[in-house]
């Protein structure tokens, strides 16, 4: 049976991939590994914990991560996605942020929130300065999901 736990763990291994897709260009083979954990992490927020997939920042992260594994599964791609990708990620990022007081202490999740704005803002805007940030926000984030911090 799945839980929320496995979701968190599933997210953080995805998270820590994908920071360190960003620092290690050898890993760039494992970009298929990272497309699915995202398809996986998103599939796994809407259907362990429906008291987490009710909330809205959970669902617009879910669809994000949704998203983006298909884009790198199976090469998804619609007009305007670069755009509504963003939007889902900032949106995801500000309205868990904002909603679920509860996690506040919980570190992990306030970096993913960070993450999920990041990445947004580098869809939007041309902010390669932010790259770095954003490898070192999700290696972080991923680790501190995975021990639960």
């Amino acid at each position: 049976m799945l839980s929320k736990r496995s979701t968190y763990i599933v997210l953080g291994i995805y998270l820590i991939l994908t920071g360190l897709l960003n620092f290690i260009p050898g890993l760039s083979a494992l970009t298929i590994v990272a497309a699915i954990l995202a398809l996986a992490a998103g599939i796994l927020i809407l259907i362990t914990s429906p008291g987490i997939s009710k909330r809205l920042g959970w669902i617009l992260a879910a669809i994000y991560l949704i998203l983006s594994g298909l884009t790198g599964i199976v090469n998804f791609s619609f007009s305007g996605m670069g755009i509504v990708m963003a939007v889902l990620a900032i949106a995801g990022g500000i309205v868990l942020l904002i909603g679920w007081p509860g996690f506040r202490h919980h570190i992990g999740f306030i970096l993913f929130c960070v993450w999920l704005i990041l990445v947004g803002l580098i869809g939007l805007v041309s902010l390669a300065n932010l790259s770095l940030a954003f490898a070192i926000v999700a290696i972080a984030s991923g680790i501190l999901m995975i021990i639960n911090e």
